[in-house]
């Protein structure tokens, strides 16, 4: 029993990057190898699956490397996050409150490894991830990809990721968490290499919000 528990084990288990998917991959990070900043117009849209509850939002998202992030929501509600590759803020006008985080991270699952990350020049594809066909459809004409994280994610435990075969730019992400909810961004408008001011990148926060730390900032050296 034991040795045939161990065939199925290994039946089951992943195997190695087929070579289409290998060639793919590289042409994805030879793509944003290429860019030093991007903008594109973003759309993200949750689905809570055991609330049955969709919500969309979208926006402009400017990147410029390493690491700098400015996520400008715009509908149906203004909000902003924002971070200069050290420290990150997520401001909502609305409920007049800032939430800081003295860690490159944010809102968005943007730690380390994490796509965004990839996107923000932080990590390569390969360091996290192991890639796989994927049984999503695409839905932008692109061709999907599965990726398994090689270490443990607390916003998702799986990616979807749809990329254009041709140039490798990568057109739409999904993050599913180990409830199958889904986080899925779609790029639409995307220019890269454009001029981008470093003030882009910093945010002041204004008098009279509410403010929430997330972490502790780093101590001091002496």
């Amino acid at each position: 029993m034991l040795v045939l528990a161990l065939a199925f084990a290994l039946a089951e288990a992943p195997s190695a990057m087929e070579p289409e998917i290998e060639a793919l991959v590289a042409r994805v990070q030879q793509y944003f190898d290429r860019i030093d900043s991007f903008e594109a117009d973003f759309t993200q849209r949750y689905e809570r699956r055991l609330l049955r509850k969709v919500v969309e939002e979208s926006g402009k998202l400017s990147v410029k490397k390493p690491g700098r992030m400015r996520w400008e929501y715009q509908a149906p509600e203004e909000k902003l996050f924002v971070t200069d590759g050290s420290r990150s803020y997520f401001y909502i006008p609305l409920e007049r409150q800032v939430m800081v985080s003295h860690e490159p991270r944010g809102a968005m699952g943007l730690d380390e490894g994490s796509p965004f990350a990839i996107l923000a020049g932080r990590a390569r594809l390969t360091d996290g991830f192991t890639f796989f066909t994927s049984k999503e459809e695409p839905a932008r004409g692109g061709t999907m990809l599965h990726l398994i994280p090689t270490s443990h994610h607390q916003e998702f435990e799986t990616v979807e990721m749809e990329v254009d075969p041709e140039t490798g730019a990568m057109m739409r992400v999904i993050l599913i968490d180990g409830g199958q909810n889904r986080t899925e961004f779609t790029f639409d408008n995307f220019r890269s290499n454009t001029s981008l001011p470093e003030t882009l990148f910093q945010f002041t926060i204004p008098s009279g919000v509410d403010v929430v730390l997330h972490s502790d900032p780093p101590a001091e050296t002496r």
